[in-house]
């Protein structure tokens, strides 16, 4: 089961990466037939950080809400699964964790230790965050939706709900599963 989860969790992480790309060209009025777009070969942090930029073009109102919240919740969820993905997999107890660049040798490393308690409820709740970021990116990427259509109370509602868990699970300081979950 907890193969399933993760392999969800990355799963989810690909196809959100392929809709941003391509809301990023719907919101910018890009039309890629035939041209390489500022958007290919980007690391996802500087996909998220050009929506970001587009959202702050935006007049504050729901939709300015829902495209912040979005890209604040896809950096979270990106640093969870790059630890899920890159990290050293190892059993804490009865936990599997994940630890991204270790230092068990005393070797200095470019980026800083990061690690990611994969239990059975966190692992839950991340590829649940995964799924509400993909199905609003989904929708952002439609060619028929607009983002009036998606600032519905239930969608910004997940989307917040999501943020939260995934600002809890993200963070370094503590692990939130053993208090709240």
């Amino acid at each position: 089961m907890v193969s399933q989860r993760i392999a969800a969790i990355i799963i989810f992480a690909a196809a959100i990466e392929h809709h941003l790309e391509r809301a990023l060209w719907k919101l910018e009025g890009v039309n890629p037939m035939g041209i390489r777009p500022e958007t290919d070969a980007k690391m996802i942090s500087d996909l998220i950080g050009m929506l970001e930029t587009f959202a702050s073009t935006l007049p504050a109102g729901e939709e300015r809400t829902l495209l912040e919240t979005w890209c604040n919740a896809a950096r979270l969820a990106f640093l969870i699964r790059n630890d899920i993905a890159h990290g050293v997999p190892t059993n804490l107890g009865d936990t599997l964790t994940f630890m991204n660049n270790p230092r068990w040798h005393g070797e200095k490393r470019k980026r800083p230790f990061s690690d990611y308690w994969a239990d059975d409820h966190s692992l839950d709740l991340v590829r649940h965050a995964f799924a509400v970021l993909l199905r609003v990116i989904v929708g952002v990427s439609a060619e028929k939706v607009t983002l009036a259509g998606l600032t519905k109370p239930s969608l910004l509602r997940a989307l917040r709900d999501s943020n939260s868990i995934l600002s809890e699970m993200a963070c370094k300081d503590y692990n939130p599963t053993f208090e709240r979950y």
